[in-house]
C-alpha cells in the first residue's frame, strides 16, 4: 500500500495542471496564454481602480489594490512553474 500511495503522489505532483481562460479555452498552468490572461486581468482591475476618483471610495480602491497584488503574486508563481516545466523561457 505504501508504494501505491507513493506512486499516486508522484503522479499528482508531475501531472500538468490546466486552467480555464475567460474565453473558455483550456491551457496549461504557467503557459504563455495563462500569463497573458493574468496580465489582462491586472490591467483591467488597475484601469477600473484608477477611474474611482471619489474620496468616499477609498476602501474599495484599497480592496481592488489588494486584489491586484494577489494576482501579481499568482502570476509570479505561475511564471516560475512555467519556466520549471519548460513552457516558458527565462527571458519571457
Amino acid at each position: 500500500m505504501g508504494e501505491a500511495l507513493l506512486r499516486r503522489f508522484i503522479y499528482e505532483s508531475i501531472k500538468p495542471q490546466s486552467v480555464n481562460l475567460a474565453s473558455g479555452k483550456i491551457v496549461e498552468y504557467g503557459s504563455s496564454p495563462h500569463i497573458d490572461e493574468l496580465d489582462r486581468m491586472i490591467s483591467e482591475l488597475d484601469s477600473f481602480r484608477r477611474q474611482m476618483k471619489s474620496k468616499n471610495l477609498r476602501k474599495e480602491r484599497y480592496t481592488i489594490s489588494r486584489a491586484i497584488d494577489s494576482l501579481r503574486q499568482i502570476k509570479r508563481r505561475a511564471k516560475k512553474a512555467g519556466i520549471r516545466s519548460g513552457l516558458l523561457k527565462e527571458d519571457d
